[in-house]
């Protein structure tokens, strides 16, 4: 599973690169040879959410979202692990109500071949199933980041773990 979400980190990144590529071409199209790409503003909306949504499980497993650390670097080690698995708890609940809410936005959106109208008629669903998509693997990763939390000694932290934070 690890190497999935990571596999869907790169995705994320192929899709920021997308997005990259797609910009620069509307610029270049746009104010060099007067010829702006039709669709342009819907697919790069629709890649920015695909973004997103894929790459936050990656994040989470390589503990790239932010954190302060203000006040607990100030407790004991096994304050701070309780704390962190309560956190995990906590972030797990309210992405399994996202997971759920997106699911069913998603289906209802498919039911409908929901399309978005623009200057490209753009169909929806498929943004709508990467977002409930990755929440879903964004709640996995939360899971296995929980039992991670829970296997680990009170004492401190395991050596890989001390090697990725640069003590």
């Amino acid at each position: 599973m690890r190497r999935f979400i990571r596999s869907l980190g790169f995705f994320s990144g192929c899709a920021l690169l997308a997005i990259l590529i797609l910009m620069s071409a509307e610029v270049f199209f746009r104010y060099l040879l007067n010829r702006p790409i039709l669709g342009t503003v819907e697919v790069s909306a629709f890649l920015v959410v695909i973004f997103g949504f894929t790459g936050m499980a990656f994040t989470q497993s390589e503990k790239g979202h932010i954190s302060i650390e203000l006040v607990t670097d100030q407790l004991s080690p096994r304050t701070n692990r309780l704390l962190r698995i309560i956190s995990l708890i906590l972030s797990l609940a309210v992405f399994v109500i996202i997971a759920w809410q997106c699911s069913m936005a998603f289906w209802k959106s498919w039911l409908l071949k929901e399309v978005r109208w623009g200057a490209l008629p753009v169909p929806v669903y498929p943004v709508k199933f990467v977002v409930a998509f990755g929440s879903i693997v964004l709640c996995v990763q939360f899971i296995l980041d929980i039992f991670d939390e829970i296997k680990k000694r009170a004492h401190g932290p395991k050596a890989s773990d001390a090697e990725r934070s640069g003590i």
